[in-house]
């Protein structure tokens, strides 16, 4: 009698997990949802005049953005009805094509330069990034790594040290483009993931002495890096030069004050403002849709980033948990970098806004992450499933 009660209580309990999972997994999917479509909006609006003059086609960037988001969320759904085994069987091909492709940038000509730096390569008439490839690959490797039998976070040798050497290896390549500000979103990931694995605060601290020191050195190495951070600190001493990007970003908020000034009423992106539909598109919602359009946006990453931690600490396994964590972190620094870019609250990084920002490469990997996420959350369902089978 004990043990059918006993039964009953955990059955009971397995079949509220399932629900809340699926909750999470179906609020998750409609924060993505509602991202993207704002997203191609703001695309639209941002991009349609610097199309029609430098392309003669008012719809060409709308209509690529349009184009991936389909085939992103297909690949939210095909991702949603695979098994563990198969996500688990991800890591390796990911990690060999990103090392594969990082690594062409030895080879002259294969990069296509853009805003200054080489970070895109052609294959097959496909332009895209190879470091957005780079990020899925080392969160699904530090899930797998940290979720060995023999795994020990206290172990620096065994447990942490093989983690650092893939991200450095990355991160070598990543900087030879260079691609400072994916380097330090990838970073800021494996530290976090880290950290949810249990890794002492000592060795945190390590990592941010370490981390300090590589930037502090890359922007000594760099000029450009330097006049950067000059123009943050004091944007209106190079009002001309390195400040006129974040001024402009500055009075597309201020023009925005509380409701905006209207959908595709903005000013600022009227070749004003560099990159206002890109990295910047942040502040043609604010100009758009004021500080009202701000906190929409803001609220549904934080809903995101809530669901996305919710269906991670629900996870059985801790390849799937560390999994979890790891793309919802992807999503919610690299939107936290960006949104404090454009706010003037961070030197430029060149990191587009997650699910809004145009470009190909970035809106499938938001997907990706989003429908990784999604399937984590039928992860009751799979189980299910199995024990049929």
């Amino acid at each position: 009698m004990i043990k059918n009660t006993h039964a009953t209580s955990k059955a009971n309990q397995d079949s509220q997990l399932e629900i809340y999972l699926k909750i999470c997994g179906s609020r998750l999917i409609m924060c993505a949802l509602l991202l993207t479509t704002i997203g191609l909006i703001m695309v639209y609006a941002a991009s349609a005049m610097k199309g029609l003059q430098q392309f003669g086609d008012a719809f060409i960037f709308i209509r690529k953005q349009f184009l991936v988001a389909m085939v992103g969320f297909g690949c939210v759904w095909l991702l949603g009805n695979i098994s563990e085994k198969h996500l688990r069987f991800l890591t390796l091909p990911l990690l060999i094509s990103s090392f594969g492709l990082l690594s062409l940038i030895l080879i002259p000509g294969v990069y296509k330069m853009g805003g200054g730096a080489a970070r895109w390569v052609n294959l097959a008439g496909i332009r895209f990034q190879p470091s957005e490839i780079a990020k899925l690959a080392l969160v699904f490797f530090l899930a797998k790594n940290l979720a060995r039998p023999d795994f020990s976070i206290d172990d620096f040798k065994k447990g942490i040290a093989p983690n650092l050497a893939v991200f450095g290896f990355l991160a070598t390549f990543m900087m030879l483009q260079p691609d400072f500000g994916s380097t330090v979103l990838m970073g800021s990931v494996m530290v976090g993931m880290l950290f949810v694995s249990g890794l002492n605060i000592r060795y945190i601290a390590l990592c941010a002495g370490a981390a300090f020191s590589a930037v502090v050195g890359a922007i000594i190495v760099a000029p450009y890096r330097m006049a950067r951070l000059t123009s943050f600190l004091d944007p209106w001493s190079e009002i001309r030069g390195g400040g006129f990007q974040i001024i402009q970003s500055y009075l597309a908020f201020q023009n925005g004050s509380f409701a905006g000034v209207g959908l595709g009423e903005s000013k600022q992106k009227l070749f004003f403002l560099p990159e206002a539909h890109t990295d910047f598109i942040l502040a043609v919602i604010g100009e758009e849709f004021g500080f009202l359009g701000l906190a929409l946006v803001i609220s549904l990453f934080s809903f995101f980033v809530f669901c996305g931690f919710r269906i991670s600490v629900a996870q059985k396994t801790h390849f799937c948990r560390n999994l979890g964590f790891g793309m919802t972190m992807l999503i919610g620094i690299q939107a936290t970098i960006n949104m404090c870019v454009a706010m003037g609250m961070l030197p430029t990084k060149g990191i587009p806004l997650p699910f809004i920002s145009s470009g190909a490469s970035s809106l499938l990997v938001s997907l990706i992450a989003t429908g990784v996420l999604w399937r984590l959350s039928r992860q009751a369902h799979f189980e299910f499933n199995s024990k049929s089978v």
